[in-house]
């Protein structure tokens, strides 16, 4: 039973992978189904919801953590190992982060497996991402951020290197 042992970094990491890869998985079928069902605006409502539930987190990690500046949320970003990150700049207006590995592109077997080729990914990751942008704005409403489908790198769905994510102050 692992609550009787310590978890190692690397268990801890494919731990939060797979319940990135789940909560992917999750979503990108209904992405997938409930469209033919309930028309495209269904899509509109996943989209709230990926970014509502990020909101949320975030807000949670903000009051946990005891603060809600950019900085902290930069090394929070950059500190998920389940991502291999990599802070490329860090200044109290701006982050900018590469994320080496993710837990998504491991779906496209399942994607496959549902009629669905490897450029499903380019549906799936915009959505996701809200989560992230929820996440970002519940920290600290006055910070933003691009992730890798505004940013226009996701060369890590493509075979790349990276991904990069940016977080930085709100323009006024």
């Amino acid at each position: 039973m692992l609550s009787d042992r310590e978890l190692t970094w690397n268990l801890c990491n494919e731990l939060v992978a797979g319940e990135i890869a789940t909560r992917c998985l999750i979503v990108s079928y209904l992405i997938h189904r409930l469209p033919g069902k309930y028309g495209d605006e269904i899509l509109e409502d996943l989209k709230k919801v990926n970014y509502d539930a990020g909101y949320v987190a975030g807000k949670n990690a903000a009051k946990a953590i005891g603060k809600n500046d950019l900085v902290t949320l930069g090394e929070l970003f950059g500190g998920t190992k389940v991502f291999s990150p990599e802070i490329v700049e860090i200044t109290e207006d701006r982050a900018v982060i590469h994320w080496r590995r993710c837990p998504v592109p491991t779906l496209v077997p399942a994607f496959k497996d549902e009629g669905l080729s490897e450029d499903y990914l380019k549906t799936v990751c915009p959505i996701m991402e809200l989560f992230d942008n929820g996440f970002v704005e519940g920290w600290n409403p006055e910070l933003e951020i691009q992730t890798p489908p505004d940013v226009g790198e996701t060369g890590l769905q493509k075979n790349g290197k990276f991904c990069t994510v940016i977080i930085s102050k709100r323009r006024k």
